[in-house]
C-alpha cells in the first residue's frame, strides 16, 4: 500500500469519527447561533411586554380621569335640576327653561364621558391580558437560553431538546399575546393542567 493510499484511509477514518461524534450529540457550533436567535426573540417579546404595560397604565389613568369628569358633570347636572325646579316654583319660566336645558346638556355629555371611560377600561384590560402572555413568553425564553447554554458545557442533547420545546411554547404564548386567539392559562398550575389536557387530547387523537 502506497503512502498516498495510507493517507487517504487515515483521512477517511478521521472524517468517519467526526461524523459519528456529530450524530451522537447536538451540533455545538450551531447552539450559539440558536442562543443568539433566542436573545433577539427575547428582546422583541420583552419590548412588546413593556409596551403593553405602558398602554395599560395610560388607559388606567385616562379612565380614572374620565370617571372623575363624569362625577363633576353629574354634580352640575343635579345642581341644574334643582335650580330649574326652584325657578319653576318661583314662576320664572325663562330661568327654569335655561337651567333645565343645561341639565339636559349635562345628561348628553355624561353619556359620552362614560362611554369613553368604559372604552379606556376595555383597552386597559386588553393590554393587561396581552401582557400576561408576553410575560410567560419572556420567562420561558429566559429558561430556554439558560438550558441551551448549559448544553454547550455539559454536551447534553436532552437539555438542548428541552430548550427547543420551551422555545416553541414561548412562541405560542407570545403569538397568542398579540392576537388573543385562545384563552390559555398564564399561572404555573394552570399551565401544567392545560399541558396535561393537550397531551391527553393528542393521545386520544392518535389512538
Amino acid at each position: 500500500m502506497s503512502e498516498t493510499d495510507q493517507g487517504e484511509q487515515s483521512t477517511l477514518m478521521v472524517i468517519r469519527k467526526e461524523l459519528q461524534a456529530a450524530l451522537q450529540q447536538p451540533q455545538k457550533s450551531k447552539i450559539p447561533l440558536f442562543i443568539a436567535a433566542l436573545a433577539a426573540l427575547l428582546s422583541i417579546v420583552s419590548l412588546a411586554d413593556t409596551e403593553m404595560d405602558k398602554i395599560a397604565m395610560s388607559a388606567h389613568i385616562e379612565s380614572a380621569n374620565k370617571f372623575a369628569y363624569f362625577q363633576a358633570k353629574n354634580i352640575r347636572q343635579t345642581d341644574s335640576k334643582i335650580a330649574a325646579q326652584m325657578f319653576e316654583k318661583l314662576e320664572a319660566p325663562a330661568l327654569a327653561a335655561f337651567w333645565s336645558e343645561k341639565a339636559t346638556r349635562y345628561t348628553a355629555e355624561k353619556s359620552e364621558i362614560i362611554k369613553d371611560a368604559r372604552a379606556q377600561q376595555k383597552t386597559r384590560e386588553n393590554a393587561l391580558s396581552k401582557g400576561e402572555y408576553y410575560k410567560v413568553g419572556v420567562t420561558l425564553l429566559q429558561i430556554a437560553i439558560v438550558l441551551a447554554s448549559a448544553s454547550i458545557v455539559v454536551g447534553g442533547g436532552s437539555l438542548f431538546a428541552i430548550s427547543m420545546v420551551l422555545t416553541l411554547v414561548s412562541l405560542v404564548y407570545s403569538i397568542n399575546g398579540g392576537s388573543l386567539f385562545y384563552d390559555i392559562p398564564t399561572n404555573p398550575a394552570g399551565i401544567l393542567d392545560w399541558g396535561n389536557g393537550m397531551v391527553l387530547q393528542l393521545q386520544k387523537t392518535l389512538s
